[in-house]
């Protein structure tokens, strides 16, 4: 297993790193935070010039037909700066939706747009007072002469106030698969959007479905129920995720050390007691441990391989070990750190929202038992036959 960047995918690194830097600075950050649209459009822009709204989508459909590994490298530099933008559920997530889903229509009139950066494309899954599981899924497809009416409301939409569509999981029967997935203009009669305010303060909105009425030419795979494509999307996406845990953790921990070097108690600087240096030295090893884990999802993703379990446990341990860092970091910051005049609660706020969404730590933990059990399983009938 081959984890060392080529030359290309080093270059690919540096340069997000730089539009990171030259258009995404945490004063940035700082002047964006619960704002419309919740991202500079200097850096989207910027973004979209160097061909990175089309990172992985195919290049017969516009896009520069990269694979796991460079979504991967984009998107822990993502997570080093904290460079917020519809990239990765518009460019990774529907994308991903729409290119293994969509109809030939439905692939040419969106997987184009989205590679120019001409349409943002959001995803509507979570709902009030539900979880991750399909089965939390209530909002209401209802079959018409034309296609879908429907009902019901999503949350944490992310940048709905300026998505031309999004894909809505809907429910279409009462078992737990039957769902289907629709793009819907958000600019549809019956669609409201409102901002919902988040310990991240980043552009997620609650979208109210009140009848509204989709064509059936906007239904993802023809109307038909997609529980394992969604699921495949949702690992594959798990992997983006998981980069920018570990992004932000390593430059959380950078600023911790940097402050360790130059804090002084007692005549010496901090980092120079053993509670302080053993704490970075512990958190320096769990970031390594993640992005060798985050590394081997993409890895086997881009050469075939099943990543699905590797991608949750990446996810898992990436999002946790950077709250812990990001813990870490105002704990050695002292009183300073946990206010707003100081950077590291900017890191804790976020860690602990990426840890929440798309798939919560409750949530990953059940699906990677259940496909240890099932592999157990699996060895057990292949050894009883012999």
């Amino acid at each position: 297993m081959d984890l060392i960047f080529s030359e290309e995918q080093q270059m690919l690194r540096d340069m997000t790193r730089r539009l990171c830097e030259d258009f995404a600075p945490l004063t940035v950050l700082r002047q964006l935070e619960g704002t419309e649209p919740g991202y500079s459009d200097d850096f989207w822009k910027a973004l979209i010039d160097a061909g990175m709204s089309g990172l992985t989508i195919a290049d017969k459909d516009g896009g520069l037909g990269l694979g796991a590994t460079e979504m991967m490298i984009v998107h822990e530099e993502f997570g080093r700066a904290l460079a917020f933008s519809p990239h990765f559920v518009s460019s990774v997530l529907a994308a991903h939706l729409i290119s293994t889903t969509g109809n030939t229509a439905q692939r040419q009139r969106w997987l184009p747009s989205i590679a120019s950066g001409q349409s943002i494309v959001s995803i509507g899954s979570l709902e009030p007072q539900g979880g991750h599981e399909l089965s939390d899924i209530q909002c209401s497809a209802k079959r018409t002469a034309t296609g879908y009416r429907l009902s019901g409301t999503k949350h944490f939409v992310a940048y709905a106030a300026r998505a031309h569509a999004a894909v809505i999981l809907a429910r279409v029967g009462t078992a737990t698969d039957d769902v289907i997935a629709l793009l819907v203009d958000l600019k549809s009669p019956g669609v409201s959007i409102q901002y919902q305010p988040n310990h991240a303060r980043e552009a997620v909105y609650q979208v109210t479905l009140r009848d509204v009425d989709v064509s059936i030419e906007d239904a993802l795979k023809d109307g038909q129920p997609m529980a394992t494509e969604w699921q495949d999307a949702m690992y594959s996406g798990l992997i983006a995720l998981a980069a920018q845990a570990v992004g932000g953790a390593e430059r959380a921990h950078a600023m911790a050390v940097e402050y360790a070097k130059v804090r002084e108690a007692f005549g010496k600087p901090i980092g120079s007691f053993q509670a302080v240096a053993h704490s970075l030295a512990d958190v320096a090893v769990d970031i390594e441990g993640c992005r060798m884990l985050v590394r081997q999802a993409a890895w086997a993703k881009d050469r075939g391989y099943d990543f699905h379990r590797v991608a949750a446990i990446a996810k898992l341990q990436a999002c946790e070990m950077y709250r812990r860092t990001a813990g870490v970091t105002i704990q050695v910051h002292g009183g300073i750190g946990f206010t707003n005049d100081a950077d590291p609660q900017l890191f804790f706020r976020r860690a602990k929202h990426l840890q929440l969404l798309h798939w919560d730590s409750d949530y990953l933990e059940e699906r990677i038992i259940e496909m240890v059990l099932q592999e157990t399983s699996e060895l057990s009938a292949h050894g009883a036959n012999g």
